[in-house]
């Protein structure tokens, strides 16, 4: 009965540790996303902080990410990173990468950031990500 109640002690443990490492913020400064992950209904931020979203991409099927309008109360920044083993390789076709989308809060107020994954010359997007963010 005591390894019992041990057993079942040590499986909600990893459970709810599992449950943590679902938190988007990582040191209380940054929030980190994935395109899996979503925002909450209103992500709350302080000016300096940062709100990173990671995208898989692959330009080369014509699908990148793109901000539908330039943010207002953020300074925005974006980074490729692509999967080819090294840089100094030949170009590999074919090969993605991650897109990432840095937003360093600027002034207070509310916004929301949005983000689609298209086809420049196509109206419709196969994905989007966004978030509505409070700066105080």
């Amino acid at each position: 009965m005591k390894l019992q109640a041990m057993g079942m002690a040590l499986v909600l443990a990893l459970g709810l540790g599992g449950c943590s490492s679902l938190s988007s913020t990582v040191d209380g400064k940054n929030h980190i996303f994935t395109g899996k992950q979503s925002c909450p209904a209103l992500l709350e931020m302080d000016r300096g902080q940062t709100l990173e979203v990671i995208l898989d991409e692959n330009p080369t099927t014509g699908y990148v990410w793109r901000l539908t309008k330039s943010p207002k109360l953020f300074k925005a920044e974006e980074l490729f990173k692509s999967d080819q083993p090294k840089q100094s390789d030949p170009p590999i076709v074919g090969v993605g990468g991650q897109k990432t989308y840095r937003f360093t809060a600027q002034q207070a107020g509310e916004e929301v950031l949005h983000i689609q994954h298209a086809r420049p010359w196509e109206k419709t997007s196969i994905d989007e990500w966004q978030c509505r963010v409070r700066i105080s």
